[in-house]
């Protein structure tokens, strides 16, 4: 089992994971931010019920720009405050929830807080909600699983809070919560629902589309699900470890399936924790994570290479970048649909998986040779050879690439783990990406737009010039206009409304 292994196609966008930044992680800054002149919009919302259990809470201001406006954070000397996740709320297009993560050093320990920002972006205004203060001893644990998972059907957001326990003993008790984003009322689903793992900690959560949140042991693969409906807790039956550093679970985008790599290979599993499936490992090096799945949850696709061979491995410390020579694609039941090898005696030694249009049973493969003629870069791809590809029949189509995006009458999304900005046209058999262009290699592109939506809306980020731009595209017209910022914006862009782009630092930009 080959645990250690990234595709190559994580590593040529590997911050578009996260959005547009130069910077290495989303780590917090440990300097305080001056003060902004400008006072802060008193918010129409009602006061967060919510309280702090201590005099200290988190201090935020509002910031004009001309294309925009911002709420910094401002800690103390010797805290970490930063923008953990941001989610737009489900069917309401003016709030949008922030959740910041606070630490600083205490005499008994770390002191770990968790607020909520609640913004309103038409308003300019925000209500803060404390979640979380209290003294940890192993935050690194409390951090692996206190995070927001999603929203119940009532448009309230779903969190893993850490406090003392009701007994009195020692260590940290989690609840799963629900905030109402309106009012700040807090409910309490399921109390102490998971125990306390420290010194191990939690790996990477997630929550279906039924309202079942999924927690997971990292060391000793415990599972355990919460209705955030009824609140019922339930420990599934078996264990799904993990291997330091790799989650070795990759849900299905509607959380009903998982995949497990074990040591003697794959396991698919449904939302009961009852095994469907048992696949061998592969024969080489795979892609991490292992599986990519389709948008639908109806496909995954498995990249490898063939043997241990370096031949294939581009790089990498703790895990491997490598170049796949052959990708097999699994149905929802675990059967295999569908394998592709590379093309050798064509010259064509590696084959990638670029991603899915949205319907889930059609992506778009590659086919290239590899050049290692310049000592000491990474090998470049040649004789780059696209293809159409139908996972369920085998048929592949031969893709052209466009010149400009206006050639594509009909342009199709493609989905990827990877980031990598790519369009098709199946009727007229045709690709477009700005990266196929050399005038763009210091560019890095993130979709915003949602597959299936009238409207292609992307992120450029130019690190060379630390400038960021915003482009709306139209298919029916072919109109195109691009907001340009002299600035380059943080992690993890999302659109709001259509209208506005924010990122990690809650830095709000207003798009044409």
């Amino acid at each position: 089992m080959k645990l250690t292994i990234l595709a190559n196609t994580v590593l040529m966008s590997a911050l578009l994971l996260t959005g547009c930044s130069s910077s290495s992680s989303p780590g917090p800054s440990t300097s305080a931010l001056p003060i902004a002149r400008e006072e802060i919009q008193p918010s129409d919302m009602p006061s967060a019920i919510a309280k702090p259990s201590a005099n200290k809470e988190l201090l935020i201001s509002l910031t004009k720009h001309d294309k925009g406006f911002s709420f910094p954070l401002h800690d103390s000397q010797g805290a970490n405050g930063f923008v953990a996740q941001t989610f737009p709320v489900p069917h309401d297009q003016n709030l949008v929830a922030h959740l910041v993560k606070r630490t600083v050093y205490d005499p008994e320990g770390i002191r770990y807080r968790l607020d909520v920002v609640a913004v309103k972006p038409k308003e300019q205004t925000y209500s803060l909600y404390p979640v979380a203060d209290m003294i940890v001893k192993d935050d690194y644990s409390v951090d692996s699983v206190a995070e927001a998972y999603g929203f119940t059907s009532q448009n309230q957001l779903v969190l893993v809070q850490p406090r003392k326990r009701d007994d009195g003993q020692e260590g940290i008790q989690y609840d799963i919560v629900s905030l109402d984003l309106y009012n700040g009322r807090m409910k309490t689903i399921a109390a102490n629902a998971v125990p306390d793992v420290s010194p191990s900690f939690y790996a990477k959560g997630w929550m279906n589309e039924e309202g079942q949140l999924y927690l997971n042991s990292y060391s000793d693969g415990r599972l355990w699900s919460v209705d955030v409906n009824t609140g019922e807790v339930r420990s599934i039956e078996g264990q799904f470890k993990h291997e330091w550093p790799l989650n070795l679970v990759t849900p299905s985008p509607d959380g009903n399936l998982f995949w497990h790599e074990q040591a003697d290979g794959f396991r698919l599993y449904d939302r009961n924790g009852k095994e469907l499936k048992v696949i061998p490992p592969t024969l080489g090096y795979h892609s991490y994570p292992a599986f990519e799945w389709s948008p639908d949850s109806r496909f995954a696709a498995l990249s490898f290479t063939k043997s241990d061979s370096h031949d294939n491995v581009l790089g990498g410390e703790e895990t491997y970048i490598i170049a796949p020579e052959g990708i097999a694609f699994y149905d929802e039941k675990g059967d295999l649909t569908w394998d592709v090898q590379a093309r050798p005696k064509e010259g064509l030694t590696n084959v990638d998986w670029n991603g899915w249009l949205a319907n889930g049973a059609e992506g778009v493969l590659s086919w290239y040779g590899l050049n290692r003629s310049e000592e000491g870069a990474a090998p470049r791809k040649t004789a780059l050879s696209y293809g159409l590809a139908n996972v369920a029949t085998g048929q592949i189509k031969k893709l052209a690439q466009a010149e400009k995006l206006e050639d594509l009458k009909a342009p199709e999304t493609v989905v990827n783990g990877s980031g990598t900005l790519l369009f098709v046209d199946r009727d007229q058999e045709l690709y477009w990406s700005p990266t196929e262009d050399p005038a763009n290699a210091s560019m890095d592109y993130v979709l915003l737009s949602e597959p299936g939506e009238p409207e292609l809306i992307w992120a450029a980020c130019d690190y060379s010039l630390g400038k960021t731009s915003i482009t709306r595209y139209n298919p029916a017209n072919h109109a195109a206009s691009t907001t340009e910022f002299n600035e380059q914006l943080g992690y993890r862009l999302r659109l709001i409304n259509d209208t506005l782009v924010v990122d990690d630092k809650m830095n709000y930009r207003w798009i044409h």
